[in-house]
């Protein structure tokens, strides 16, 4: 088997972190390190393979970002992507609101945002406390602004 195809855990290979399309498009070489690596393998194993394991499988949008794709894609210029922290998810089956009240319940995230109703961003970090973060995401005089979501506002996504 070769290294893109091997398995971080039972249902997440190292390819669907890296791949992009942007990156291809553009050649960009978008190659985790062996520690960015170590940090998906770790977000793989505390958030996404139990969601996937419970709600069924689970399609990373956008993983692993170097700087020049985090740049072309318009992400936060400290964004965990780039240190292999953070994917965007959206499940393949079932609705996005039950995983992201599944992960917001059972998985031990740093950061877990409700992107615009069309996806999930999840991180775990590798350093320190996670902080369990649970935003909302949204356009405001077109800029993305971030605020923290309520129980309540969760029964209503």
């Amino acid at each position: 088997m070769d290294f893109d195809h091997e398995l971080l855990t039972p249902h997440f290979a190292r390819w669907e972190f890296s791949l992009s399309d942007t990156a291809v498009r553009r050649d960009i070489p978008n190659a985790p390190s062996a520690q960015q690596w170590e940090s998906l393998k770790l977000l793989s194993e505390m958030c996404l393979e139990p969601a996937r394991v419970v709600l069924g499988p689970i399609r990373i949008t956008s993983g692993f970002r170097c700087p020049a794709l985090n740049t072309i894609v318009g992400g936060a210029p400290s964004s965990q992507h780039m240190k292999g922290e953070a994917a965007d998810i959206i499940p393949m089956l079932g609705k996005l609101q039950d995983l992201f009240v599944w992960l917001n319940h059972n998985a031990d995230f740093d950061q877990l945002i409700w992107e615009f109703g069309k996806w999930i961003h999840v991180s775990h970090t590798m350093i320190g406390t996670q902080r369990h973060g649970v935003l909302l995401a949204y356009r405001k005089n077109g800029k993305t602004v971030y605020a923290p979501i309520t129980e309540d506002q969760l029964k209503t996504l």
